[in-house]
């Protein structure tokens, strides 16, 4: 039996990609099947790859207005340096994939199954994770302006280096979920942390919020 105080952390292998062959952006059309390829330096308005399924692959330094892996099987892929203010990925499944870098605005992500997946060093304007099954997953330098796990079942998730701006929580079950290394701003749905871990600075910050929530009156004593 683990100690109460030992939060587990994700479990994440290096992601190594080799033997990599250089995909053409035509092999780039929904319901693909894209198999130890890499695409570099791509350019398009709309990218539509939904309903595929993409094993072994790297797409690296793509440029879009859209990017759809929507509803697809997504495994030991890299996404790197991609810049698109819409990425569409809801009710995908995804193993082993990692976010390298970029810049990525609203991200679709409701109703992911998710394992092991670790965003590195990422910019995100909005990711929408709500009704997720997450199951080690970690964030590491990250910025996330608004991050929703409202209704997500999470399990070993970690935020280390990371900031996020709004964070939702409402009806999520979370499991070694570690909020410890993140600057968190503000926080709708706080009694939905159980199971999550905060720091001692991090609970006098929410519980503001947490009062409120519980309807709890917090009222100074008439001296």
């Amino acid at each position: 039996m683990r100690a109460p105080d030992i939060v587990r952390a994700p479990r994440i292998d290096p992601l190594v990609l080799e033997n990599l062959f250089d995909g053409e952006t035509s092999l780039l059309r929904a319901g693909a099947d894209l198999d130890a390829l890499r695409f570099a330096g791509v350019r398009g308005d709309r990218l539509d790859v939904s309903g595929s399924t993409t094993m072994g692959s790297e797409f690296d330094d793509v440029v879009a207005d859209e990017f759809s892996i929507a509803t697809s099987q997504v495994a030991e892929v890299r996404f790197r340096q991609i810049a698109v203010p819409l990425f569409r990925m809801a009710r995908s499944v995804l193993r082993e994939v990692e976010f390298d870098g970029g810049r990525l605005g609203a991200v679709e992500a409701y109703d992911v199954q998710g394992r092991s997946v670790h965003f590195k060093g990422c910019r995100l304007n909005y990711l929408n994770l709500r009704g997720s099954k997450l199951f080690d997953v970690a964030f590491t330098d990250c910025q996330v302006d608004e991050l929703d796990l409202g209704q997500a079942t999470a399990e070993r998730m970690s935020f280390t280096g990371s900031r996020i701006g709004v964070l939702s929580l409402h009806g999520g079950t979370f499991t070694d979920v570690d909020f410890r290394d993140a600057a968190l701003e503000v926080v709708n749905g706080a009694t939905s942390l159980k199971g999550a871990t905060i720091s001692p600075e991090q609970l006098m910050a929410v519980a503001p919020q947490l009062a409120a929530e519980a309807g709890i009156r917090v009222v100074s004593r008439t001296p």
